[in-house]
C-alpha cells in the first residue's frame, strides 16, 4: 500500500479515527499495520510474520547468553541473502541460475536490519526484550516505517511502543505538524519526483546523446531519488506524529553537504548510523593504521552498496563513495580551502555516482559515464534542439537545487513553532484537502517509491 494513493488516505483517516475514539491504541495500530502489509501479498506477509516470530523467540536466549546472537543473525541475514541475493551470488560464482525474475519481499532489507540491530543491542546489554509479542510486533511492523524505514533503534522507539500499550504515551499534540509533513512528502513525491521520473528514465533507457545531456540526466535522477525517498521519509514522520509517535529523521538536505562524509551524515541517516555502529566500528574502523581503516571503510561501504541491490553497479557505487571519503581524509585540509568549490566537488561526485545506482548494468553505467566526459555518445536522449529550450532545461535543474536550499531554510524551530500556533480545525482541514487533491492528480505513469524495491 503506497502512501501516495487515495485508498491509503482513506485507510489513514479510518485508523486515526479509531485511534482517537477507541481504547487499546497499541492494538489498533498493530491491527492496522498487519492490514497495511497484507496488501503486499501472501508470500511477503508470511515471510515477515515468520521473521518477526523467530526474532521474538531469539531475544530471550540472546539476553541470557550473547552467543545465541550469532545463530539469530545467521537466520536473519540468511533469509536476506536467500530472497535478495541468491541469483547474484550464483552468477558471481559462475553458476548458471535460471531464476531471473526474482521478486524481493517488500521491505525485507529494512526489517531485517532493524530486528538485527535490536538483537545486537540486547547482546551488548543496551536493550531489553519485549515480553509482549504484540509490543514486539508493533515495534517492527508499525506501518509508518515498515517498508522503507527509518530504521528505528530500541532506545528511541521501544519506550513509545510501551507507552502506547500502557496508556502513558501523551496524546497526539503535533497533528498539524504531522499533516504538514505528510503534505510536504506528497509534494516531493507527486509533484517533483514523479514529474522528474519520465525524463530521467528516458536518459537512462535510451542513453544520452551528448555530454550535457548525460549530466542533465544524472542531475535529474539525483533529485528524483532525493525527492522520492525524502518525501516518503517526511510522510513517515508525519504519520507517526498523528499517533503521538516520533521517528528518527532520515534526511537533512544532503546536497548541501561540503564533504562526502557529511553527505552520508545527511542522506539516509538511519542506515548510515546502522553501518557505523554495527559494521564499521566493530570491524575496527577508526583505529589502527590508515591502510587498515581504508580497508574496513571500503569493505563496509561495498556492503552498504550491495544492501541497495544485487548488482555489481551497487557494489561499485558503495566502494566509490568509500574512495571519495578516503580522498577527503588524505587531502581534506587542502580541499577545504576551495570553500564553495569543495561543496561543488562533493555535489559533482554525488551526481556522477548516481549513474551506477540508476544504470541497469555495469556496461551501461560505464558507457553513460564515458559520455559525461566527452566520449562519443551512442544514445539518442537529447536536450531540446532549440537553444532557448535547452537553457530552460538547465535553468530547471538549477531550480531543483534552489528548492533543496529553500527546504533547509524552512526546516527551523521558528517554522515549527508557527505551525503549532496555527494548529486547529482550519489548518488541519486545509492540509487534508491538499493531501486529497495531490493523490487524485492523474499520473502519466505508475512510479512507486524507489526504495520500496530494496
Amino acid at each position: 500500500m503506497s502512501y501516495d494513493t487515495l485508498y491509503f488516505v482513506f485507510f489513514l483517516v479510518l485508523v486515526w479515527a479509531a485511534f482517537v475514539a477507541l481504547p487499546g491504541k497499541g492494538c489498533i495500530l498493530l491491527a492496522a499495520s498487519i492490514v497495511f502489509y497484507s496488501v503486499a501479498g501472501l508470500r511477503d506477509s508470511l515471510l515477515a510474520t515468520a521473521i518477526v516470530l523467530v526474532n521474538y523467540g531469539f531475544q530471550f536466549p540472546v539476553k541470557r547468553d550473547a552467543r545465541w546472537l550469532w545463530l539469530a543473525l545467521a537466520v536473519n541475514f540468511g533469509c536476506l541473502v536467500f530472497f535478495k541475493y541468491r541469483v547474484f551470488l550464483a552468477s558471481a560464482a559462475g553458476i548458471d541460475f535460471y531464476e531471473r525474475g526474482i521478486v524481493i519481499p517488500l521491505g525485507i532489507s529494512f526489517y531485517v536490519f532493524q530486528l538485527s540491530a535490536f538483537l545486537i543491542d540486547i547482546g551488548r546489554g543496551k536493550a531489553e526484550p519485549f515480553v509482549s509479542l504484540a509490543r514486539f510486533a508493533l515495534f517492527k511492523l508499525f506501518f509508518g516505517q515498515l517498508i522503507a524505514g527509518p530504521i528505528m533503534r530500541w532506545r528511541a522507539f521501544a519506550p513509545q511502543i510501551n507507552g502506547l500499550f500502557d496508556g502513558t504515551l501523551a496524546r497526539p499534540r503535533f497533528v498539524g505538524i504531522g499533516l504538514s509533513l505528510c503534505v510536504l512528502g506528497l509534494v516531493k513525491k507527486v509533484m517533483l519526483a514523479d514529474s522528474l521520473a519520465p525524463f530521467a528514465d528516458n536518459f537512462f533507457r535510451d542513453g544520452p546523446a551528448s555530454a550535457l545531456s548525460a549530466w542533465v540526466g544524472a542531475w535529474l535522477f539525483g533529485f528524483q531519488i532525493y525527492f522520492d525517498f525524502s518525501g516518503y521519509s517526511d510522510m513517515a514522520l508525519g504519520i507517526a506524529f498523528l499517533f503521538g509517535l516520533r521517528l528518527t529523521t532520515n534526511f537533512r538536505q544532503p546536497y548541501l553537504a561540503r564533504t562526502p562524509q557529511a553527505f552520508w551524515q545527511h542522506w539516509h541517516i538511519t542506515l548510515s548510523s546502522w553501518i557505523r555502529d554495527y559494521l564499521y566500528i566493530p570491524l575496527g574502523g577508526g583505529k589502527g593504521s590508515f591502510a587498515r581503516q581504508a580497508c574496513v571503510l571500503i569493505a563496509v561501504m561495498g556492503l552498504a552498496g550491495l544492501w541497495h541491490g544485487a548488482n555489481w553497479t551497487f557494489l561499485i557505487w558503495g566502494v566509490a563513495w568509500a574512495l571519495a571519503i578516503l580522498l577527503w581524509r588524505l587531502a581534506g585540509e587542502h580541499l577545504a580551502r576551495l570553500h564553495a568549490g569543495e561543496w561543488a566537488l562533493t555535489l559533482t561526485i554525488a551526481m556522477l555516482l548516481w549513474v551506477f545506482f540508476r544504470a541497469p548494468d555495469l556496461q551501461s553505467a560505464l558507457s553513460y559515464i564515458a559520455t559525461m566526459f566527452g566520449a562519443k555518445a551512442a544514445g539518442s536522449a537529447a536536450l531540446p534542439a532549440a537553444a532557448a529550450m535547452s537553457s530552460l532545461v538547465v535553468a530547471g535543474c538549477i531550480v531543483l537545487l534552489a528548492l533543496h536550499w529553500l527546504e533547509a531554510k524552512l526546516f527551523t524551530r521558528r517554522a515549527t513553532a508557527m505551525l503549532m500556533r496555527m494548529d486547529g480545525p482550519l489548518l488541519r482541514g486545509f492540509l487534508i484537502g491538499l493531501a486529497f487533491w495531490m493523490v487524485m492528480i492523474p499520473k502519466t505513469q505508475d512510479a512507486p517509491f524507489i526504495y520500496f524495491r530494496f
